[in-house]
């Protein structure tokens, strides 16, 4: 009997002990399920530092779409950007006098076959264009000019509405598909801007490149240029301008833009203008001096870039080479 009393006491000490065990370790490890606050802040601050990225990403590789949504509330960028209209035909002027003016209509026969080269429709424009009566200076109100540096200026100088204007002092042949110009306080690239517009778009580029490529080249990324320009715009009317002369000065720098080269260019530009069908206006011939050469009144401290007085003198080429 005394025995089994034993037994069973030491059974309840097991028993008690191995309960007390299991209290300790539940103790140690805790609740399956604990909630961890740091975690939390942890998640909230990884997502914050995500939505910053992204917002960073936006801002420097698609700052428009930023821009548009906050001030029209939609990403349509046609309905966005109006470019101005093709101003009306003179008063006198029959239908067939305005008809070189004409955007050209492609083939639909043409089109259905896509691996025919594609030829420029309508009526073969003359080049370079003709003097014809002057414009009023109303009408550049109703043109978009998109360039390099010398467009940039006239803009900034007066000579032409801001509005009009789609440049900046890094716009390149090079770069034009990535660089952004300012409209109305936005940043947005040129193809963007001028997407289905119809009015005239004048195009300068190439005295940027020329200083360090030679002319065929530049006159070839001119092309890729002028076809995404008629891609993207194919109602509007294009009208290439000649890129100017440069002062004797110019010439005799370390980096020099040789008017020979110039002179070579512009020929290239004229082929292309008469390949691709569209206008070329020779603004580089009014501004030659006996010499060939840009004079020094007319040019910048750099010899190459255009003053307000010469800015003035191609604008007004322009308005007297309109297409009747």
């Amino acid at each position: 009997m005394a025995g089994f009393n034993l037994k069973k006491s030491s059974a309840k000490k097991n028993a008690r002990r191995a309960a007390r065990r299991k209290r300790q370790e539940q103790k140690r490890r805790g609740p399956v399920m604990r909630f961890k606050f740091s975690r939390l802040i942890l998640l909230w601050i990884l997502s914050l530092i995500l939505c910053f990225g992204a917002y960073l990403y936006k801002v420097n590789f698609h700052p428009e779409d930023l821009d548009r949504k906050s001030k029209t509330g939609t990403s349509d960028e046609s309905s966005s950007y109006a470019l101005p209209a093709i101003p009306p035909v003179p008063e006198g002027s029959s239908a067939a006098d305005s008809s070189a003016a004409e955007p050209a209509v492609s083939d639909p026969a043409a089109e259905t076959d896509e691996s025919s080269a594609a030829v420029p429709a309508g009526p073969q424009k003359v080049n370079p264009v003709p003097e014809s009566a002057a414009q009023t200076a109303d009408y550049l109100t109703h043109c978009a000019f998109i360039g390099e540096l010398n467009v940039y200026n006239f803009g900034r100088a007066g000579l032409l509405p801001p509005q009009n204007v789609y440049a900046s002092e890094a716009l390149t042949l090079q770069n034009y598909t990535k660089e952004y110009v300012m409209l109305n306080g936005t940043k947005i690239r040129i193809l963007s801007v001028i997407k289905a517009a119809d009015c005239p778009i004048y195009l300068m580029f190439g005295t940027e490149s020329l200083s360090t490529q030679p002319a065929d080249q530049t006159a070839e990324q001119f092309r890729i240029l002028l076809n995404d320009v008629m891609a993207a715009a194919p109602e509007a009317p294009v009208y290439v301008l000649s890129i100017p002369p440069v002062t004797a000065a110019a010439e005799k720098t370390e980096k020099p833009i040789l008017n020979s080269v110039i002179d070579n260019y512009n020929s290239r530009l004229l082929d292309i203008c008469n390949e691709e069908n569209v206008y070329f206006v020779d603004i580089n011939t009014a501004l030659k001096n006996n010499d060939s050469r840009l004079d020094p009144h007319y040019a910048m401290e750099d010899g190459i870039h255009l003053t307000t007085e010469a800015g003035q003198i191609v604008l007004n080429y322009v308005l007297t080479h309109v297409p009747a």
